[in-house]
């Protein structure tokens, strides 16, 4: 895995640290939403927006983020 890492960045001029990369990954936040209804609870992943510096990895990296937040599961709760 590091070797690819290496690869991607050097690709990307980047470097060839991938442990600093990965650091820097680090601050990416995924949080999950719960939304209750009356007949179930939606589970939805979000992205938090990244730092100025960060996007502009990700974009170097050819990275795209979601924009929309991703319907995880849909549990269906026993009414009582």
């Amino acid at each position: 895995m590091w070797r690819t890492l290496q690869q991607w960045m050097k690709a990307s001029g980047l470097g060839t640290a991938p442990r600093k990369l990965i650091e820097e990954l680090k601050e990416l936040k995924s949080p999950d939403v719960l939304l209750s209804t009356r007949e179930k609870t939606i589970r939805l992943r979000m992205q938090t927006t990244p730092e100025k510096h960060l996007k502009v990895l990700l974009q170097r990296l050819k990275i795209q983020i979601p924009t929309r937040p991703k319907v995880i599961e849909n549990v269906v709760e026993k009414m009582v």
